[in-house]
C-alpha cells in the first residue's frame, strides 16, 4: 500500500526516504538542482553521479540493487519514468517537475511550489513509513512568480535553502490545494504548450511532448540560435534551468542552455506568443 505523506519540501522528501529505507549509497543526475544531492549528503548517503544523454536517459545501467534518484524532466519524461521504473526496483521518481504524475518506483515525490502559488509543500509517496518526530512547518513565505519579482523569489529560495529539518506540510498550504482547480490548470498548461511549440519548435533542440500524461511545468527551449535566445532575454525575464554545467558533459551540449518558458502565467505567456506570431 503505498502512502500519501504531505511534507514542507521535494528536499526533504528525498531526506525522508533515505532514512526509510536507510539507504547509504544513491545514484543521481549531474543534470539536477545541487540543493537535491546536498540535501542527500546532509542525510550522511553517499551520492554517486550519472550522465543523461538526449533522451534524458541514463547513459550507463546501474547494478540491480542500486538506489537511484531518476528526474521526470519538465513533467516531460514519464514514459522514461516507466520504463527506469520497471528495469530497477529500487528508482526513485523526482516529480518535482511533474506534479500531475501517478506514484510509482520504489518512492517519489513533487514540489507543490513549483506549479501553484504556495510557500512551499510537496507529497511523499512511499511504502515505508519511518517513525520520526515531525513538527508542522510553520514557514510564512509570500510565493512569488520569477519574472514578476526577482528579488523577492530569489530571496524566497535563499529562506527555503535554510529548511533542512523534514517538517509536515503547513495548514497554510493544505488550505491553498484545496482551492485549486486543477483541471483549468492542466487545460492552461498543455494549451499554452502546444502554442508555444507552433511557434519554437523548429529552433528547439529539444523534442518533447506534452499529453494528459505529461502534464509539463514549463515548455523547455534550448534556442538552436544565438539571436532567438538574445531576444528572449533582452524582452523578458525568464528562468534558466540547471546552468553552467562542465563542457567536458554531453549534458553541456544538449541542456546548458535552456529556457523556462512559463505556463502558470496565462498573460505572461501570451505576451511571449504574441510577440514571436
Amino acid at each position: 500500500m503505498t502512502n500519501l505523506i504531505k511534507l514542507n519540501l521535494a528536499r526533504n522528501c528525498l531526506k525522508y526516504i533515505i532514512k526509510a529505507y536507510g539507504i547509504k549509497e544513491i545514484f543521481i543526475p549531474y543534470y539536477i538542482c545541487p540543493v537535491i544531492w546536498i540535501s542527500a549528503r546532509q542525510a550522511n548517503c553517499k551520492v554517486k553521479f550519472y550522465h543523461i544523454d538526449k533522451n534524458f536517459m541514463p547513459t550507463k545501467d546501474f547494478p540491480q540493487n542500486s538506489y537511484i534518484l531518476y528526474i521526470n524532466y519538465y513533467g516531460l519524461c514519464s514514459e522514461n519514468c516507466n520504463l527506469l521504473s520497471k528495469k530497477y526496483k529500487n528508482i526513485i521518481i523526482d516529480n518535482s517537475q511533474s506534479f500531475y504524475s501517478k506514484p510509482q518506483g520504489l518512492a517519489s515525490f513533487n514540489s507543490l511550489r513549483k506549479f501553484f502559488a504556495v510557500q512551499n509543500g510537496a507529497y511523499l509517496f512511499t511504502n515505508k513509513i519511518v517513525d520520526i518526530p515531525l513538527t508542522p512547518d510553520n514557514l510564512n513565505l509570500q510565493p512569488q512568480i520569477f519574472h514578476k519579482n526577482t528579488e523577492e523569489f530569489i530571496k524566497n529560495e535563499l529562506t527555503l535553502n535554510k529548511e533542512n529539518s523534514i517538517k509536515t506540510i503547513s495548514q497554510t498550504v493544505e488550505k491553498s490545494m484545496d482551492n485549486i482547480n486543477f483541471e483549468a490548470d492542466i487545460n492552461q498548461r498543455l494549451q499554452l504548450y502546444e502554442k508555444y511549440d507552433r511557434i519554437f519548435h523548429k529552433y528547439n533542440k529539444i523534442n518533447l511532448k506534452a499529453s494528459k500524461s505529461n502534464i509539463p511545468y514549463c515548455y523547455p527551449l534550448n534556442p538552436s540560435t544565438e539571436d532567438l535566445g538574445k531576444s528572449l532575454a533582452e524582452k523578458f525575464i525568464l528562468l534558466r534551468l540547471w546552468k553552467d554545467l562542465p563542457k567536458s558533459f554531453c549534458e553541456n551540449e544538449y541542456f546548458n542552455s535552456i529556457i523556462a518558458l512559463p505556463l502558470n502565467d496565462l498573460q505572461y505567456a501570451q505576451n511571449i506568443i504574441n510577440y514571436f506570431k
